[in-house]
């Protein structure tokens, strides 16, 4: 394949753990190349240029210079890179900021196992993608207000019950017929979303809300 043919991938975002699924995600896709990795925003404005990236993935929320401020920024030094939003949030408010400074589409964290790559390529044809979960918040008048259930997919409550019967990853993965990878991945989230440390406190916090039994 032609080097013009590859299309060049930059991640910005301050988790360690997307840094570590992108890179097994593109692990020998041969139409896609991440050629940088950044942590912040600015980093990865100030480092842009020799990287000639066709297409940034960017967490929204950050400290410091957030998603919206770092990809209204790049866009106007790099006006042809195209923008992915990448957050665990599916707020309205900040779904919209994202689109209005630029990005191109906007991908829920909890389903970049399944949408990443073929969300990349459609971004590329030019098209304006969202992943199911987010197009859905953007058709609901924002005055709704969802089920408490912290924003945890079907997926993720899955994981978080199947971790509650004492499940390991490997015996949870079987169940759900996906890798332990992404085990590990929606596990990852489930405490991003809840806001704690170990599964332990996690499983708490779930039963109190009655999200596992």
């Amino acid at each position: 394949m032609a080097d013009s043919d590859i299309i060049r991938i930059i991640l910005v975002d301050d988790h360690q753990y997307i840094h570590d699924a992108v890179l097994v995600l593109l692990r020998g896709v041969p139409d896609m190349r991440l050629v940088g990795q950044f942590y912040r925003g600015q980093d990865a404005i100030t480092q842009c240029a020799p990287l000639k990236p066709d297409l940034a993935l960017m967490d929204v929320v950050m400290p410091g210079m957030n998603g919206i401020e770092t990809t209204r920024a790049l866009l106007a030094e790099y006006p042809a890179v195209r923008v992915l939003g990448l957050s665990s949030f599916r707020e309205y408010e900040r779904i919209k900021e994202m689109l209005d400074s630029g990005a191109a589409g906007y991908l829920a964290k909890d389903t970049m196992a399944e949408d990443l790559l073929s969300t990349i390529r459609a971004v590329m044809r030019g098209m304006i993608v969202f992943s199911r979960e987010v197009a859905q918040t953007l058709l609901s008048p924002p005055s709704e207000t969802p089920a408490v259930n912290f924003g945890l997919t079907e997926r993720e409550i899955e994981v978080l019950q199947l971790t509650a019967k004492g499940l390991t990853n490997a015996e949870i993965a079987t169940a759900m017929r996906i890798s332990q990878p992404t085990v590990r991945f929606h596990t990852n989230n489930v405490l991003l979303k809840l806001k704690v440390e170990t599964r332990s406190e996690a499983l708490v916090l779930a039963a109190k809300h009655d999200l596992v039994k």
